[in-house]
């Protein structure tokens, strides 16, 4: 049998619907389903597109059940590793999680004013393509942050410059 990859699992064993369920999931990852881990993917599910730990604490504590913040920060490690969350840095503020749901993400950070964008996943396809084909180079671009100045600040530099 051979064996895949992590990314190339997860975008493989994702594509079956049933599979959207995320006890099946984290079993298909190799943990143990935990209500830790039921709880946190939760949160994540139904939570902002990306929550900091401390978000996540907070969510938790606020439904009315608790669960220590150390464990939370170890869910949040395991489900990273396993790929089925993602961890982004925005800035230089703290790490941020999104509950990956069988598909990738990309996005576009703005060093300005912090904004997040949604980067099309057919661009991104396109770039892992040609870096495959120009470098025989298989790229995991699952999850993908492209940092730079949006738009909106772009224009106000430029307002600034011409004042």
């Amino acid at each position: 049998m051979r064996v895949l990859g992590i990314a190339k699992f997860c975008r493989y064993y994702f594509l079956a619907p049933h599979h959207h369920d995320p006890a099946v999931l984290i079993r298909s990852a190799g943990k143990r389903v935990t209500n830790a881990r039921l709880t946190v993917v939760s949160v994540l599910q139904h939570g902002s597109q990306h929550m900091t730990a401390t978000e996540v604490v907070s969510a938790i504590a606020e439904a009315g059940t608790h669960i220590d913040q150390s464990t939370v920060y170890r869910v949040l490690a395991d489900l990273r590793d396993s790929g089925l969350v993602a961890e982004s840095r925005f800035g230089s503020g703290e790490a941020s999680y999104e509950w990956l749901a069988g598909s990738n993400h990309h996005h576009l950070h703005c060093n300005e004013c912090d904004r997040v964008l949604p980067l099309d996943d057919g661009l991104v396809d396109r770039f892992v393509e040609s870096v495959a084909r120009g470098h025989g180079f298989e790229a995991d671009a699952t999850h993908m942050v492209v940092s730079g100045t949006c738009e909106n600040c772009r224009g106000k530099q430029e307002d600034e410059k011409s004042e």
